[in-house]
């Protein structure tokens, strides 16, 4: 048997002192008044007979009583021989929680230092005949490799702070999947600031023994930029631009004021200051944007002590081309001619529906069916495919068009289609200016506007279930021109075509805007920005090449993992993104695109459990877990001595007490 504070041991020496007193107290003689002599024999039989046993029982209980508080003090508990004489060696899983939260400075260094130095306390715990491994939040393959004690001080040395962002419970299943080995006793330890986005306990359903080692901030106020995104799906040079910018603090933080700046292509644009009032708050930037083919974009704020996201990167493309293909029966009309051929923006093609040219259609971004009679079979798929990969569709029926073929393309999308085909005039009353089709078009909503009129038309049905977006409505309440939104793309359904006998929609003022915007914004939404953790991104309008796709990031250049798709390309990160800011993409060594990515912002709120909250949260849940705050220098004592005592202590309390009543029994009663 060993003793965690021996030095208690020393208390045993006081056992004389209830000695000392029974030995003198059989010396003392007492006076016993009787009546007669004849109880004298009586008596003396009497206090031979019991009172030696009663005090020796009195003397052994005291002692006892006395010994076993000592032992209590002393801590007893059993080696583990047994262990030893089986073989087994302690093999010590350490997960260090090295993710930018713990960048907060400490009474040495940073929180990461001194998580580190928990850990070294760990590894002197434990013989040099151990095993180690060491997990951080890069979950690489090479911390499942069992480290003598000086390889896991070594690479203990090596860590650094990591982009990557994990939960307790992600934590638990990869120390859970160590291969268990018949050699070794498997000993865990997690080393963290228990924030509560990340060690949040309840999702949790595991039988590891625990011991947690919590390292604590004194701050835990925090200013970060959540998001920054564009209000408009394209992006035009010299175009006025809207942002939403959000940024975050933590619960029950003081109102302040954020400095804050916008940088484009390199130079300062727009200083401004959010004033943080709650906990979120949310400011419109406006910008204009350079007369250059792309926009990298940096925004940021001032905060300190944690600034890893107080800075948010964003890039997107301005002079994309965008693709529309104009289909027609015989003859095109002028007004669609005009609005798109020769436009700076736009790629317009035409061909009439017979001799169409199917490549023209995988690439573009609007289609425009205009006075076509009959879609055959093979142009529907095309056309449902398309839509499919985000195309749009714009179309205007002819007044002999062949109901069964154009209702085969309306079912594809869930479209009701039209009913009757309408000979009067019929004029257009209403426009829905809220509609995202008409932004930027009018500075406020126009007043006694001359709208178009319609002579010969086709009635949109309506369905219960419709949810279309009506875009221009006549005086009776039907429908002009509506929009279907489909899985990826959009589907602008009109009811009337734009010859001059049916209508003067093509030569309204009106119709610039709508068509033009259609245009605009059929073209492939740009994702500004991507974080460090995603692990794929769809990049659209790639040509098809022999040649892969390549990242860079000034010298450090590679070839991920892709797949190619009909006029996009599936790129696979794998983690092989390490730090935020800009990456170009080439293709056959020539910069085709960019894209901007920023760490995640899951670590960014600093509100901790502290450990009593954290313990009460496990025993909630039924789990084991031991929780060690103690500085460095008993850790490794207390570390070394954790599940070795079997709480002996208790039992000997336990004992103690029932010693006394065993005294105060004999006293009392006997």
């Amino acid at each position: 048997m060993n003793f965690i504070a021996p030095e208690f041991l020393y208390a045993l020496g006081f056992l004389a002192i209830p000695i000392l007193i029974h030995l003198f107290n059989f010396r003392r003689y007492k006076t016993v008044q009787f009546s007669q002599v004849r109880f004298l024999k009586s008596l003396k039989k009497q206090t031979q007979s019991t009172s030696k046993l009663k005090h020796f029982i009195v003397l052994a209980c005291r002692c006892l009583a006395l010994a076993t508080l000592v032992f209590a003090f002393a801590q007893p508990y059993f080696s583990e021989k047994e262990i030893k004489s089986l073989g087994k060696k302690n093999g010590v899983i350490v997960y260090l929680d090295n993710s930018f939260s713990l960048q907060i400075s400490a009474e040495v260094g940073s929180l990461l230092d001194e998580a580190k130095n928990k850990a070294i306390a760990i590894s002197d715990a434990y013989s040099a005949a151990d095993k180690f491994q060491l997990h951080t939040n890069n979950f690489g393959g090479d911390e499942q490799r069992w480290l003598n004690k000086e390889g896991f001080i070594s690479k203990l040395q090596s860590v650094d702070f990591s982009p990557k962002f994990r939960t307790l419970d992600a934590v638990c299943s990869r120390m859970k999947a160590v291969e268990k080995n018949e050699q070794l006793t498997l000993k865990h330890y997690i080393i963290g600031d228990l924030q509560k986005t990340s060690y949040e306990i309840s999702s949790i359903y595991d039988s590891l023994k625990l011991n947690i080692l919590p390292v604590k901030s004194q701050i835990q106020e925090n200013v970060w930029i959540q998001n920054f995104v564009s209000f408009q799906p394209f992006h035009l040079p010299l175009m006025s631009e809207k942002f939403s910018l959000q940024v975050k603090q933590g619960k029950n933080e003081e109102p302040k004021k954020i400095n804050g700046r916008l940088f484009l292509n390199g130079q300062l644009k727009n200083p401004f200051i959010i004033e943080m009032e709650q906990d979120s708050a949310k400011k419109e930037i406006n910008f204009i944007n350079p007369n250059d083919t792309f926009v990298m974009g940096k925004v940021s704020v001032k905060d300190y002590p944690v600034v890893f996201d107080d800075t948010f990167y964003f890039y997107y493309p301005t002079r994309r081309k965008i693709k529309v293909l104009h289909l027609f029966e015989n003859i095109k009309n002028k007004s669609v001619n005009s609005l798109f051929e020769g436009d700076s923006v736009i790629t317009y093609s035409s061909s009439t529906i017979k001799r169409i040219n199917f490549s023209l259609l995988k690439t573009a971004n609007l289609v425009v069916l205009e006075n076509v009679k009959e879609l055959s079979s093979g142009l529907i798929s095309e056309l449902t495919s398309f839509s499919k990969q985000g195309g749009s569709i714009l179309f205007f029926p002819s007044n002999d068009m062949q109901s069964e073929s154009v209702n085969s393309l309306f079912n594809e999308f869930g479209i009701s289609g039209y009913s009757k085909l309408i000979q009067d005039t019929l004029t257009i009353s209403d426009m829905n200016t809220k509609s995202a089709l008409f932004a930027n078009v009018f500075e406020e909503a126009p007043r006694d506007i001359s709208y178009p009129k319609t002579y010969k038309s086709w009635s949109i049905k309506t369905d219960l279930n419709d949810l279309s977006e009506q875009l221009f409505s006549y005086s009776n309440g039907t429908s002009f021109l509506k929009k279907y939104d489909t899985k990826a793309g959009s589907f602008y359904l009109c009811s009337s075509n734009l010859e001059s006998n049916n209508s003067n929609f093509g030569k309204h003022a009106l119709f610039v805007p709508s068509l033009y915007n259609m245009a605009l914004q059929a073209a492939k939404t740009t994702t500004t920005s991507y974080l460090l953790d995603d692990n794929k991104i769809t990049l659209t309008g790639i040509a098809p090449s022999e040649s892969p796709l390549k990242l860079k990031k000034g010298s450090y250049e590679w070839i991920p993992k892709q797949n190619v798709r009909d006029n996009s390309v599936d790129i696979y990160l794998r983690n092989q993104i390490k730090e935020p800011g800009f990456y170009s993409v080439l293709q056959n060594d020539i910069e085709i695109d960019k894209l901007a990515f920023n760490y995640n912002r899951n670590e960014s709120n600093l509100a901790q459990f502290n450990s009593e909250e954290f313990k009460l949260k496990a025993e909630q849940k039924g789990l084991t877990i031991e929780v060690f705050e103690s500085s460095n220098e008993i850790l490794t004592n207390e570390l070394s001595n954790s599940g070795k005592s079997q709480s002996f202590w208790k039992y000997c309390i336990i004992l103690c007490l029932l010693f006394i009543g065993l005294e105060i029994l004999f006293l009392r009663i006997l």
